[in-house]
């Protein structure tokens, strides 16, 4: 007779194997790490402890669904969709700026709760690759602007692109800033692109994020996931 044997998921790495240990009261079988001594079921009832609904999560998450849809399609509760969108996007790593590239700089604006709540995206865009490389969420200040220009100068970068807005020239040296014409074309062409796919982006739309963390949250998923 051919047996069946099943690896545990949280000894990532490690040839590890699960023995029956009991049920549960729902009167279904449950398993034990040989080596973590962690138990599981295999099959559960609901849907939130399945293996893939974090996967689910993000793929749903980038095509703009929102978190009352993402609950409704996957039969879990807001409650726990929030908190698993948070641990995903604490796991989530921004990518490494490369060393003397171009990248364009550029502000989104959206909202907070209601449209008096005004909240400022500036992120930055590599121009050969179109990744996103960082973010920062807050007022339309030196502040805001300041930790993502920070974040290029580190680089050495050959040339940053922006718009024209005077706080940049007081952050960017003067050698590598530039504000011609069609010189944001391809971030402007991203947020385009973020307005579409996420709809508490959006210009005419009462899908407004309820805090910043879950904004933050959100876009790191859509960018770096």
């Amino acid at each position: 007779m051919r047996s069946t044997f099943y690896t545990c998921s949280k000894c990532v790495g490690k040839n590890s194997r699960l023995i029956k240990f009991g049920k549960t009261k729902n009167g279904k079988q449950r398993f034990q790490c040989i080596l973590c001594r962690k138990t599981s079921v295999l099959n559960y009832s609901y849907q939130a402890y399945r293996r893939n609904t974090n996967t689910k999560i993000i793929r749903l998450t980038k095509e703009g669904m929102g978190i009352r849809g993402i609950s409704r399609f996957l039969r879990i509760s807001t409650t726990t969709l929030l908190k698993r969108i948070i641990n995903i996007s604490d796991r989530i790593q921004p990518p490494s700026i490369n060393y003397k590239k171009i990248y364009e700089v550029d502000e989104l604006r959206t909202y907070i709760g209601n449209k008096k709540q005004i909240v400022w995206l500036v992120y930055a865009l590599e121009r050969d690759s179109k990744n996103v490389l960082c973010f920062n969420l807050g007022k339309r200040s030196n502040d805001t602007l300041n930790v993502v220009i920070k974040s290029l100068l580190h680089s050495n970068p050959e040339k940053i692109y922006t718009d024209k807005l005077r706080n940049y020239q007081y952050l960017i040296p003067k050698g590598i800033h530039h504000t011609k014409r069609f010189g944001t074309n391809s971030i402007e062409r991203k947020n385009l692109s973020l307005r579409t796919h996420l709809k508490r982006l959006n210009r005419k739309t009462i899908c407004f994020s309820k805090s910043v963390l879950m904004l933050s949250s959100v876009l790191k998923i859509y960018f770096w996931s």
